[in-house]
């Protein structure tokens, strides 16, 4: 399934961090018709950076579509990404557009690019290198102007070689977010921006102590900053000023 937006959105995830800020340099700097590769843990925040360098990019005011790469079959993925004609399959009722002529002049977002299937890589990297796509059933070309960011929770060593080669050959940029647990530092910032939002959303007046933030930099965080986020939800709807599990 893909998600269109062409408007800014709150990215709860990630705040103005020295990291974050420093990735988000990254990203502009970058040729900007380079694709970005977002790695890190689940729950660190990959769509929000992604969305972050989207708005801060030329095309900010351009469409973002999301496409999530899991639990779909190769055909379903092949007329989601590049459309289909009428009559290309029993259930191709009608004409449909793919999320890259959705996307473009925008960003085309794929969330765990790692699963999108092996027999599309080759496809997916000709519309990059080319920017013309076809529909599946019509030998017409269409000219898109899209730029990709993808994410992944994988490693080099675990990722599909040819899509990585393949990136690689387009001078892809790959971005980093460390897990929480490298970075406790920011969690003051984190909670309390979280904590503001809730208040404000809820009503509420809670507040953080330094107990509280001490009891935050004390876990692991497995879930990084979505678990952090999930916790001050909670605390914030129960009142309490210590941490709720």
């Amino acid at each position: 399934m893909f998600a269109r937006s062409t408007t800014s959105e709150c990215v709860p995830n990630l705040v103005g961090t020295t990291r974050i800020l420093d990735l988000l340099a990254t990203g502009k700097r970058a040729n900007p018709r380079a694709p970005l590769l977002i790695r890190g843990e689940p729950g660190v925040g990959k769509d929000s950076l992604a969305r972050l360098l989207h708005e801060a990019s030329g095309r900010g005011r351009q469409p973002f579509i999301k496409v999530s790469c899991a639990g779909q079959p190769a055909d379903r993925h092949d007329a989601e990404l590049f459309g289909h004609e009428k009559g290309t399959s029993p259930l191709a009722s009608r004409r449909r557009l793919g999320s890259f002529e959705f996307a473009n002049h925008g960003t085309l977002y794929l969330d765990d690019i790692g699963a999108l299937p092996h027999a599309l890589v080759p496809k997916l990297l000709d519309v990059l290198r080319t920017g013309e796509v076809s529909r599946i059933g019509d030998e017409r070309t269409i000219v898109v102007d899209v730029r990709l960011i993808a994410s992944t929770a994988h490693d080099a060593a675990t990722r599909d070689g040819d899509l990585w080669a393949g990136l690689c050959s387009l001078d892809a940029v790959e971005l980093l977010i460390p897990p929480l647990r490298q970075r406790m530092d920011e969690i003051p910032v984190l909670a309390s921006f979280f904590v503001d939002q809730l208040n404000r959303r809820y009503g509420r007046h809670v507040q953080l102590c330094p107990d509280v933030i001490a009891a935050f930099q004390a876990q692991a965080w497995p879930g990084n900053v979505r678990e952090l986020a999930d916790a001050v939800h909670r605390m914030v709807l129960d009142g309490a000023t210590a941490p709720v599990h």
